[in-house]
């Protein structure tokens, strides 16, 4: 009888094992040839079910329990049949076959038949290396979990356990993406490899690495590696990975991730342990075009040390900067000067004991490598004591004040091109969004020759996107008019026909000084619609980028900040447009903006009838049955006399989620009845994604009969890839001004306009655009 906890044999194969059993063990070398042939019969015949339910009964036999050296033979002969590769494999499985060969082997030689127990052991030895090659196949991830702790060697070729059972790499290897997973089983198997074999492994994991597919393969190594980055016990490990994929380095998104982490893990007050890692990680991405010094300053620029509880880490993150610091790099200079400053500035109003002797062995680091170190170190503390002015509830500097400041930093930086160059990048960087109009004309009075200007095009490619956009709007006007087929200088327009449109007059205030240099009297974006366009993109990035910080929050407040957002900065581009107009010059057009949020259905009171306890209040029923946060965006445009329109359009807003710290979703969630619903209303349809910075800081746009489309095409009923909306989708500034006010995109019928105002089912938001 078998034991409880022994899986049974099928029907059809008991018979033989009853017969293995019975056979006495010094008979069962001679009856292994009848066993082998029956058993091949019945390969030959058996069905799925059958080969599953023998696998079951074999490995709990293998596994544990008492055996004959008849069940040992059997069972270790024809183990390549039994445990066939296509189920899960057993944890362990190495070990304990080897476990059993050896108490097989020893049973042999109790009987007095030595020649043939060598024999057996080479058989044996080559039953499990066909084993471990067809299940690592099927399976490559399951290398380690299958050979446990066995010792093991590689000649550049196969590995070989126990100094005889060899796996193929070439065999068992997959190609393109599919190889990654047992690279990876590689790679940690490394510590376990002999000496001398360890560095040839490294060498083929890294030649293997190299022919990858590296845009198939760059995600999933990304998200094995931020694993081993989050987690405080992964420095080892992600140091190996990165030597065994170097291509890695180079990865731009990989240091931008890292950076952003490094930021979150700051703000949140992360373990120190990962701190240190991620530190570590973007030390490693050295390689052009990434630079991780800049993404592990970068963590540091927008953050709030005043809000820290604890400054340690911040102050590990600054002094890994200063020490993996290049010579040559005044601007990385300047910006550690300006962050030690606001460092020492918030330590004090701490009450640190040590801020006054860490600043001082900060400046004695920084000073010899820094040509212009006093002009540097002013200029740091200057912003330092600026800056915090523009924000809201501070006392603003006035525009005179501002005026003689940029003058006096001309004055004193400009003089010499390294520290132009380094003032350049430092006020494009490190200048909050509340001073960015006054960084940039710093810049302008900063740039002042060729050299200077090709300087700031270089920065189009920062790592930083706020570099990145400052950069755009100043090229804009670096490009000028053209004259005779060359750019040039601006050119002061006619002084007896006067300013004729929004262009000529920004021009002409700019030439003429008519007003100061408070307002964005040097932006050259040609007309409001560019105007419009750089501030709505702003905002959307500035969203954007705080998004991993906010994504926590329900749907609907992400909406209602966005929509408040745009409001309020389409407010303030009409003042300035407003300030900067000739006197008596019209507008080309006007355009405003309200914002709208539906009003909940209110809830009857109960009222007691006849001195009767009144029944409790019920919710309207269609209130629960809410599908999303949409938003109506209403256009209303007048055209003169003789054009009137008024159109709708219909936008569903859906925001991407987390799966672990750091680890977004591959997909937005988003129900396929919703999208139906939407599309049954109206055709003027889209959907509103909110992401993270992936790589761009933007929102993205999409119509919803296209999401439709590749919900279908993916048979998702749920979601909607990631990837796929990045690949067809639109910012959320350009499809505002292209689409809604460009384009005039909505829809016109009644009943759209009828629907806005029902409590019942209407939007939860409606943005009223007036265009005149």
């Amino acid at each position: 009888m078998q034991p409880v906890n022994e899986t049974g044999w099928p029907e059809s194969l008991r018979p033989l094992y009853e017969t293995v059993t019975g056979t006495p063990a010094a008979e069962a070398m001679a009856a292994s040839t009848q066993w082998r042939e029956s058993f091949a019969a019945w390969v030959r015949g058996a069905s799925l079910d059958e080969r599953t339910l023998a696998q079951a009964a074999a490995w709990s036999r293998l596994d544990e329990g008492e055996r004959t050296l008849g069940e040992l033979l059997f069972l270790l002969s024809s183990c390549s049949e039994l445990l066939w590769p296509y189920a899960v494999p057993p944890r362990g499985l190495l070990p304990r076959l080897m476990a059993r060969q050896e108490t097989m082997l020893a049973a042999l030689q109790e009987v007095g038949d030595v020649d043939t127990a060598a024999r057996v052991r080479r058989e044996t030895e080559a039953t499990v290396t066909t084993v471990l090659t067809r299940i690592l196949k099927r399976h490559p991830d399951a290398l380690q979990s299958l050979v446990g702790d066995a010792p093991c060697t590689f000649d550049g070729r196969a590995l070989r356990f126990h100094g005889a059972v060899e796996v193929d790499l070439r065999q068992v290897l997959g190609t393109g993406a599919k190889s990654v997973a047992l690279l990876e089983q590689l790679r940690a198997l490394m510590p376990a490899t002999a000496a001398d074999g360890r560095d040839r492994l490294a060498e083929f994991i890294r030649t293997r690495a190299a022919r990858l597919p590296w845009r198939e393969a760059s995600e999933v190594l990304a998200e094995r590696l931020f694993s081993l980055a989050t987690s405080p016990e992964g420095r080892s490990g992600m140091s190996g990975f990165l030597a065994c994929y170097p291509g890695g380095r180079k990865e731009p998104d990989w240091c931008a991730r890292a950076g952003l982490l490094l930021s979150r893990t700051l703000e949140v007050g992360g373990p120190p342990e990962v701190v240190e890692n991620l530190c570590e990680l973007l030390a490693r991405f050295d390689a052009p075009p990434v630079d991780g010094l800049r993404g592990a300053l970068g963590a540091l620029v927008n953050g709030d040390f005043e809000a820290s509880a604890d400054l340690g880490p911040v102050r590990f993150v600054l002094d890994h900067c200063q020490a993996t610091l290049r010579k040559g790099e005044p601007g990385l200079v300047l910006t550690l000067l300006w962050l030690e400053e606001r460092l020492f500035r918030a330590a004090v109003r701490k009450g640190a004991p040590d801020a006054f002797d860490r600043r001082k062995r900060a400046l004695s680091k920084l000073k010899p490598g820094a040509p212009g170190f006093d002009q540097l170190h002013w200029l740091a503390e200057e912003c330092a004591e600026l800056w915090p002015r523009f924000m809201p509830g501070a006392v603003r500097p006035g525009l005179d004040e501002l005026a003689a400041w940029r003058q006096e930093v001309a004055d004193r930086v400009g003089r010499k091109p390294v520290l132009r160059k380094a003032a350049i990048e430092f006020f494009l960087w490190c200048a909050p969004d509340a001073a960015s109009s006054e960084a940039e004309l710093t810049v302008l009075a900063l740039v002042r020759t060729a050299t200077d200007r090709r300087q700031v095009k270089r920065l189009k490619e920062h790592p930083s996107s706020r570099v990145r956009l400052r950069v755009r709007t100043l090229q804009s006007w670096f490009q000028g008019p053209s004259a005779k087929g060359k750019p040039g200088a601006p050119v002061e327009p006619s002084q007896a026909s006067g300013p004729a449109t929004l262009t000529e007059a920004l021009r002409h205030l700019h030439v003429t000084r008519a007003v100061p240099l408070g307002g964005r009297t040097w932006l050259r974006d040609r007309d409001l619609e560019e105007l419009l366009l750089g501030a709505f993109g702003r905002v959307e990035a500035e969203f954007s980028s705080r998004y991993p910080e906010r994504f926590r929050e329900d749907t609907e407040t992400l909406a209602a900040d966005l929509l408040e957002a745009l409001r309020a900065e389409l407010a303030r581009v009409k003042a300035d447009v407003a300030a900067l107009m000739a006197q008596g010059q019209p507008s080309p057009w006007e355009l405003s903006m309200t914002v709208r949020r539906r009003e909940p259905e209110p809830v009857p009171e109960p009222v007691p009838v006849d001195g009767e306890v009144a029944p409790e209040a019920v919710p309207p029923p269609l209130a629960a049955a809410r599908l999303g946060v949409e938003v109506a965006f209403v256009l209303d445009v007048a055209v003169g006399d003789f054009l009137r329109t008024r159109r709708v359009v219909s936008v569903q807003v859906v925001k991407l989620e987390q799966r672990g710290e750091g680890q977004w979703l591959p997909a937005f969630r988003l129900g396929r009845e919703h999208l139906d619903a939407q599309l049954l209303r109206t055709d003027a349809a889209f959907c509103l994604f909110l992401a993270p910075p992936f790589p761009r800081a933007e929102c993205w746009v999409v119509p919803s009969r296209t999401v439709r489309a590749m919900m279908e095409s993916q048979r998702s009923l749920s979601g909607v890839p990631r990837d796929g909306v990045q690949r067809v989708a639109r910012s959320l500034s350009h499809w505002l001004l292209g689409d809604v006010v460009g384009l005039w995109t909505g829809d016109e019928r009644p009943e759209s306009f009828a629907r806005l105002s029902r409590v019942e089912d209407g939007p939860d938001f409606v943005v009223e655009w007036g265009l005149r």
